[in-house]
């Protein structure tokens, strides 16, 4: 009796108390959640940030503290080399290169560039630099180059400039000194004078040997209102006196036109005489022996250009106060005949005419004035809109000089013989050489 009744508790006790097992493997009949252990978060590192100033720049071999403007002359080309505090991941920094610098990599930490003398900004910035794994980088890189004054000049033959491919021109370089500035007509040495009383004395500068000469001539001379080169190499400048020399030369002083109060000056093709705009009255001097006459007629107080004719016997000016086209004999003085309209400028052409720039009717930004081309003979003999022109001495070929509105100054070539021709666009202030070819210039302020 006492072993049923301790069998029927135990029953009982299992029953009530105990989770019920799987009689035959010991296994509780209620499933238990499976437990997953989750990994713990890995720490991600957040890139080292570097301040641009942790970049070596060198330019032209000298390195140069970060966060100054760089001034160079540009003569003979810019180097630019970056180095790196890191291995660079060059993704990062390839699209940021200035293609004209042609950029190459030294290493993974070093690049370099090198622009040519004709550059117009070899400076750049790079918004971010990475490296190659990831964990540093640079946020803001400004390359501040910047020229000091300096004019960029390339010469061009016919075929160069209209080229296939687009212009190539034969010659280049960057030539420092300006703003003012003029060419010799075979294109080989530039004249640079002042204008401003303490800016640089006048002196050449020599395409061919790269080097400078000052002109031989009293510094209280300047400033001047005008330099032109003459056909044999001669300068002439033109300030409180009329001086004439060569470049390796002293210089002489032909005539004291401090009373004249000169405004712009041209000299005669073949160097006889220097017509002057002055104050009162449009004068003559002679480059021979200083002679002068003031021309019949004539007003002052404008200086509004000149054009000789070839042989050096008519002048073409403007009238101060009727804004006509006056031609007077250079030998008599006399007015040969007058071109009524208003006139706002003129110049000569290589092809021995003369061309008149008048309004064109047009307003507004971009407007372009008219040029109207004469003979010396008084007939009109084509119109161009544009801003300033010149023809080559055949004739065939017009440069439209100068453009509007931002992108930098530029001129444009076109074949005058050919119809429906293209315009060929060239980078600068385009003008002609005595012997055909182009110059283009464009000058750099500091």
């Amino acid at each position: 009796m006492n072993r049923r009744l301790a069998v029927a508790l135990a029953l009982l006790l299992s029953a009530c108390g105990s989770p019920a097992r799987d009689t035959l493997s010991g296994r509780s009949l209620i499933p238990t959640p499976a437990v997953t252990a989750s990994p713990m978060p890995s720490a991600v590192a957040s890139p080292a940030s570097y301040a641009a100033s942790a970049v070596r720049v060198v330019v032209n071999g000298i390195e140069r503290p970060y966060g100054t403007a760089i001034a160079v002359e540009g003569v003979g080309g810019t180097t630019v080399r970056l180095v790196f505090p890191f291995p660079v991941d060059r993704s990062s920094v390839d699209p940021w290169l200035p293609r004209t610098g042609s950029p190459v990599w030294i290493d993974d930490t070093t690049v370099e560039l090198k622009f040519p003398e004709t550059e117009p900004n070899p400076g750049f910035k790079i918004p971010q630099i990475t490296s190659t794994d990831g964990l540093s980088r640079i946020d803001l890189l400004i390359v501040a180059l910047r020229y000091l004054p300096s004019v960029a000049l390339s010469v061009y033959s016919l075929a160069g400039a209209t080229a296939p491919s687009g212009p190539n021109a034969s010659g280049s370089w960057r030539v420092p000194g300006g703003p003012i500035f003029a060419i010799s007509p075979d294109g080989s040495r530039v004249l640079f004078y002042p204008v401003i009383a303490g800016s640089d004395p006048a002196h050449v500068f020599d395409l061919a040997t790269r080097t400078s000469t000052d002109l031989k001539i009293p510094k209280e001379s300047a400033p001047y209102v005008a330099g032109s080169w003459l056909g044999d190499g001669r300068v002439v400048l033109v300030g409180s006196s009329v001086w004439v020399g060569r470049p390796e030369q002293p210089f002489a002083r032909i005539a004291d036109i401090s009373q004249v109060q000169p405004l712009n000056a041209a000299p005669s093709p073949g160097g006889s005489y220097v017509a002057i705009a002055g104050a009162q009255a449009v004068w003559l001097f002679s480059l021979r022996d200083g002679s002068a006459r003031a021309l019949t007629g004539s007003s002052g107080g404008c200086a509004r250009g000149f054009a000789w004719s070839q042989d050096e016997r008519l002048l073409a000016s403007i009238d101060c106060e009727t804004l006509s086209v006056r031609i007077t004999d250079a030998a008599t003085s006399r007015i040969v005949r007058i071109i009524d309209g208003v006139a706002n400028s003129l110049a000569g052409l290589p092809t021995g005419d003369f061309i008149v720039t008048r309004d064109s009717g047009q307003q507004g930004e971009g407007a372009r004035s008219l040029g109207v081309v004469y003979s010396f003979a008084g007939t009109e003999k084509a119109r161009y809109l544009g801003y300033a022109w010149s023809i080559s001495a055949d004739g065939r070929y017009l440069l439209n000089i100068g453009s509007c509105c931002a992108g930098g100054q530029s001129s444009s070539l076109v074949d005058l013989r050919t119809p429906d021709a293209q315009p060929v666009g060239l980078p600068g202030i385009a003008s002609w050489t005595a012997d055909g070819r182009i110059v283009v210039t464009s000058f750099t302020r500091s």
